[in-house]
């Protein structure tokens, strides 16, 4: 057999493999109310075509996109969160990218 096949010492542990990791979600408000975070609601420009959209973010169990609410790590969320009003974020969709505006936040 052929020193390719064969392991060369059996007292060498296998390296670990080590998955990538997430940044941890925070589900409280962010310090800077000026920036889209956990629990704001957001008013978009180019979520829907030709009109602005209102959706709030809020954890992946309390979602639900036909009464605005998109889960924190859902792909539109991600495009936003951090931003302030007036900045562009990219929507990565299954039907391709769209670029949204943020046009207002507000915690309540």
């Amino acid at each position: 057999m052929s020193r390719a096949f064969t392991k060369e010492r059996d007292d060498v542990p296998e390296p670990e493999v080590v998955p990538p990791t997430r940044q941890p979600i925070s589900h409280a408000p962010p310090e800077d109310r000026s920036r889209v975070g956990y629990g704001a609601t957001v008013t978009l420009d180019g979520a829907a075509e030709g009109s602005q959209s209102t959706f709030t973010i809020v954890a992946e169990d309390a979602s639900d996109v036909r009464a605005g609410k998109i889960a924190f790590d859902s792909p539109l969320a991600v495009a936003i969160v951090g931003k302030k009003v007036g900045q562009r974020g990219v929507w990565h969709r299954p039907a391709g990218d769209r670029t949204v505006v943020v046009r207002s936040i507000r915690y309540d």
